[in-house]
C-alpha cells in the first residue's frame, strides 16, 4: 500500500496509508467521492424555502419580494378565491366540467383520413368542499390576525407601562448630577489604638 500524498499541519508528508483506489488517506479526502455531478451537492442548504425548486424565475422573483408575516394579504386572497368558488357553483352547480382534452389524428389501417379525434376527460367538481375549505381557511386566518393584533397591543401596553413607572420613579432634580464627597481612611490593624 501506498502512504498518504498530503501534508501535516507541520508541513511533513502524511504518513498514514492511503485508502485502496486514491492517493489519500480517509484522513485527508481519500474517502471522498466529491460532487455527484457539475452542479455539486444536491443536498445543500439553499436560500429559499423548501419549495423553491419548483417556483419559475418570475414566480421566484415574486416570492421575494413578498412582504413576510403579513396576514392581510393572505386573507384578501383567500377571500378572493372564496368569491370566485361560490360564483363557480352558482354558475355551474352540478354539470359536468372539461378536465383535459387531447386531439389525435384519425387513422385507418394506418393511414391518416385528415379528421381528429377529440377526447375529453370531465367530472363533476365538488364546490361545496372547496368552499367549506376555504372558509376554514379564512377563520384560521381571521383568529391569526387577531393574535397578532393583541400580541401587538400587549407589547405596546407593556412598554407604555415601562414609560410610565421610569417617569414616576425619575426624580426631578435628578438632571444635573450631585457631588459627592468620598472620605478613605486607612488605618493600621496591628494598632488597635490607631
Amino acid at each position: 500500500m501506498s502512504l498518504c500524498g498530503a501534508k501535516t499541519r507541520s508541513g511533513e508528508p502524511c504518513k498514514r496509508h492511503s485508502v485502496p483506489g486514491s492517493t489519500r488517506c480517509k484522513l485527508h479526502g481519500g474517502r471522498s467521492t466529491g460532487p455527484r455531478n457539475q452542479t455539486g451537492n444536491r443536498n445543500a442548504a439553499r436560500p429559499g424555502s423548501l419549495y423553491s425548486r419548483f417556483l419559475s424565475d418570475e414566480e421566484q422573483g415574486i416570492a421575494a419580494s413578498i412582504e413576510l408575516g403579513n396576514v392581510d394579504e393572505e386573507l384578501r386572497l383567500t377571500r378572493i378565491r372564496l368569491m370566485r368558488a361560490l360564483q363557480r357553483e352558482n354558475d355551474l352547480g352540478d354539470t359536468l366540467e372539461v378536465e383535459s382534452e387531447t386531439t389525435e389524428p384519425v387513422e385507418i389501417d394506418g393511414e391518416p383520413t385528415g379528421g381528429d379525434l377529440i377526447k375529453r376527460t370531465t367530472k363533476v367538481r365538488d364546490y361545496t368542499k372547496l368552499v367549506d375549505t376555504l372558509t376554514a381557511r379564512i377563520e384560521s386566518l381571521e383568529a391569526r390576525r387577531a393574535a397578532l393584533v393583541a400580541a401587538a397591543l400587549d407589547a405596546e401596553i407593556k412598554q407604555l407601562e415601562i414609560e410610565k413607572r421610569r417617569a414616576e420613579l425619575k426624580d426631578p432634580d435628578d438632571d444635573v448630577p450631585s457631588p459627592v464627597k468620598v472620605v478613605v481612611e486607612v488605618r493600621d490593624a496591628r494598632k488597635p489604638d490607631a
